[in-house]
């Protein structure tokens, strides 16, 4: 492909764009502009191209919208040249698309080792502990969602809590399995009459 062609209108909230890239001249694109520039919409109308999914102006439905991205002969591109990488999203991993971005073999081979090691570590600190509290949940999950609002967050979760532990001077319900404290019974047990009773007697 020597030339990419973008004509779009009322994707999202682009009303309008039309351009053309010229790829013989320089192997990548970088687009900077400040938030709101609407940055994030053409990459979720690629997005769309990607996944075979139509665009639409989600604010204004009943408007038209036009989505042609060709190559320098005018045809249409197929949906497996895209591939769409969303910032913050820990859950892309490490696949053929993701390497295939990297074109120097050196980087990709250093990128590839990368997120192999993070997954084994990731997968070695879940074991131990899953043996340690004796859970049967999915404990990344858990993690993420108890201190973000997410449940696909778990290594930015690392970040934020990382000094918490070192800080405690004990741990005084190790004994205790993590389902039982945290069993979705628990909630509504402490609400009973029973409980409030024992509690204030």
């Amino acid at each position: 492909m020597k030339k990419l062609n973008v004509d779009l209108e009322n994707c999202y909230r682009i009303k309008k764009l039309q351009a053309q890239f010229d790829f013989p001249h320089h192997r990548a694109y970088a687009s900077y502009a400040p938030n709101g520039a609407k940055k994030i919409l053409l990459s979720r109308t690629f997005k769309d191209l990607a996944d075979a999914t139509t665009s639409k102006d989600r604010i204004f439905p009943g408007r038209v919208c036009c989505r042609k991205i060709t190559d320098e002969e005018y045809v249409d591109l197929p949906k497996e040249s895209f591939v769409v990488i969303r910032a913050y999203n820990e859950d892309f991993g490490n696949t053929e698309k993701t390497s295939t971005v990297l074109v120097d073999g050196k980087l990709r081979k250093e990128y590839d080792g990368l997120h192999i090691g993070i997954n084994n570590s990731k997968a070695i600190y879940l074991m131990a502990l899953k043996e340690q509290s004796g859970s049967k949940e999915d404990l990344g999950r858990e993690i993420s969602s108890t201190c973000t609002k997410s449940a696909a967050n778990f290594y930015r979760t690392l970040i934020r809590i990382k000094d918490e532990p070192l800080a405690l001077f004990g741990a005084p319900f190790t004994d205790v399995h993590c389902d039982t404290q945290f069993d979705e019974k628990v909630p509504s047990f402490l609400c009973t009459k029973y409980f409030k009773a024992a509690i204030d007697s």
